[in-house]
């Protein structure tokens, strides 16, 4: 008897084959949170309550779906300071080129979205821009810039990816992006948010720093802001304090209107592709600065996952070598029953939007 229960409890503490990732139960718990807060609000509004909530609550109740579920899930799990770290130090000199390259990513991102508007007839973001005038540019900024440059960073490319990334790098990659695009809820948000998803990752990679994709976020974000304080002026375009549900689709119909859009999109195609070719060449730039060739070059060989996590063991006493080890014996599937649920109910309610519109 005792044989038999040391044996059990040595199996109880092996890693387990084929289990999934801890995380992929967040990325469900956020989903979910989400269906019920949805669910709440359209039972008040059947009801005949309408809530008036402060603009300001408004513009965070999206982060507050992500930031709740991610406290529990941190209280329950208790991960190791690792987990938590913002990673390796991001050099000063690395932030201006970051942030250019940011700025040289926005044209081809907005291709994407004007082709995404054009399949889903919506732009998301527009009625949230269209009421920021409300608020000093300051607060608009921090609640829609900076709150969800940290949180949807530490979840995604913190959480999510950096979990993923033990496993496999380039499913890895391709997943958190797939994820944090689907945690928009909506086709057009989608579409470019899975591609500054593989970015972010990107980034991550090349600084080995959380700050750097959180930074990145932050410019994007930012830059939608001020663009919707100084260009989207909706008292010069309309006569009126917000962009209506007309007025959207009126824009929208004016840049998915026949030979319009194809000149746009050609000429934004056209100056995106500049941009990804600058991008590129910072992004190198960024990589010599932060010391990461090897990590980042590893990304695009074959066996990049087993040579990365010989590369990592090289750098670790004999106990983190142990440690590597064992998640190496683990099964470096991504997927799983939680991951796919939570797909498949962020997908239903993407078509949903997308058919009732």
């Amino acid at each position: 008897m005792g044989y038999r229960r040391e044996t059990d409890s040595l199996e109880e503490k092996r890693p387990k084959r084929n289990r999934e990732p801890k995380e992929n139960g967040l990325f469900l718990a956020v989903i979910l949170t989400y269906l019920a807060l949805t669910l709440v609000l359209g039972v008040l509004e059947a009801a005949g309550i309408t809530l008036q909530l402060p603009l300001v609550l408004a513009l965070i109740l999206g982060e507050l779906t992500l930031a709740i579920p991610t406290l529990l899930y941190l209280l329950l799990q208790r991960p190791g300071r690792q987990v938590l770290s913002m990673g390796q130090r991001l050099p000063l000199s690395a932030i201006p080129l970051l942030i250019l390259m940011a700025y040289c990513v926005m044209p081809m991102v907005s291709v994407i979205n004007l082709i995404s508007m054009a399949l889903s007839g919506e732009n998301a973001a527009a009625p949230m821009l269209g009421t920021l005038q409300q608020l000093p540019v300051w607060l608009s900024l921090l609640c829609v810039a900076v709150l969800p440059g940290v949180v949807e960073e530490f979840i995604f490319r913190g959480l999510l990816y950096r979990q993923y990334r033990q496993r496999r790098v380039w499913p890895a990659i391709l997943a958190s992006a797939f994820l944090f695009g689907l945690m928009h809820m909506n086709l057009n948000q989608f579409c470019y948010a899975f591609a500054i998803g593989i970015l972010f990752c990107l980034v991550y990679e090349a600084t080995g720093s959380l700050l750097a994709p959180m930074l990145m976020h932050m410019v994007y974000n930012g830059n939608s802001v001020v663009l919707s304080y100084r260009l989207i002026d909706s008292e010069t375009l309309y006569g009126s304090a917000e962009l209506t549900a007309q007025d959207m689709a009126e824009l929208i119909h004016a840049f998915t209107d026949g030979g319009q859009m194809l000149i746009t999109g050609l000429l934004m195609a056209v100056i995106g592709l500049i941009g990804l070719a600058a991008a590129g060449g910072l992004y190198v730039a960024v990589v010599k600065l932060c010391g990461r060739e090897k990590q980042v070059l590893l990304l695009f060989q074959r066996n990049a996952w087993q040579k990365r996590m010989d590369l990592e063991s090289q750098k670790m006493g004999s106990n983190e070598k142990n440690e590597i080890g064992t998640e190496m014996a683990i099964s470096r599937k991504i997927g799983g029953p939680k991951f796919w649920i939570g797909v498949v109910l962020s997908m239903i309610v993407i078509f949903l939007g997308v058919l009732l519109r």
